[in-house]
């Protein structure tokens, strides 16, 4: 095989785990509305679905991650450089035609990483303020009543009332 060769099976290899990297951030993205349409409603069976499956999602980031860091050390041995030296943009660049795939799914990886991290902190913020409220609901209702916190323990509840 030639140097040529080598080089266009381990940029195949880089695409290939691009390509998982934009589905699995596509993924993500949808779990994430979908958790954030059911926000309201967390006990609820498809919230709780949602959020394993985001786990699970979550989970084999570390295989994605290493099977493109193993193309990447392919690729810089075979333009000769460091590995601390290539980025996607410039393992494109070094492609030449060949790279135009590699630039469109790095173009599309960055554009979901930037959405998943909007999603993903809106969700957050939705599911504090979500505890905060039931946390103040349960103050307000259950709450002894010279004002101490019922979530340090220690209050009784009359049963007849």
């Amino acid at each position: 095989m030639t140097d040529t060769a080598h080089t266009l099976k381990y940029a195949n290899r880089l695409l290939a785990a691009l390509r998982e990297d934009v589905a699995s951030h596509e993924r993500i993205l949808a779990l994430l509305a979908e958790q954030e349409g059911l926000i309201r409603t967390p006990g609820d069976e498809r919230f709780e679905a949602a959020t394993r499956a985001l786990e699970k999602e979550v989970r084999r980031a570390p295989q994605r991650k290493a099977r493109r860091e193993g193309a990447m050390l392919a690729l810089a041995s075979a333009f000769g450089v460091s590995p601390s030296a290539l980025t996607l943009t410039s393992v494109a660049e070094r492609l030449g035609e060949n790279g135009e795939a590699v630039r469109r799914e790095a173009t599309r990886l960055r554009e979901l990483a930037e959405e998943v991290d909007v999603r993903n902190r809106r969700v957050a913020t939705l599911v504090r303020v979500h505890r905060d409220v039931t946390r103040e609901l349960i103050q307000v209702v259950l709450g002894p009543d010279d004002g101490g916190d019922v979530h340090e323990g220690g209050c009784l509840i009359d049963a007849e009332v």
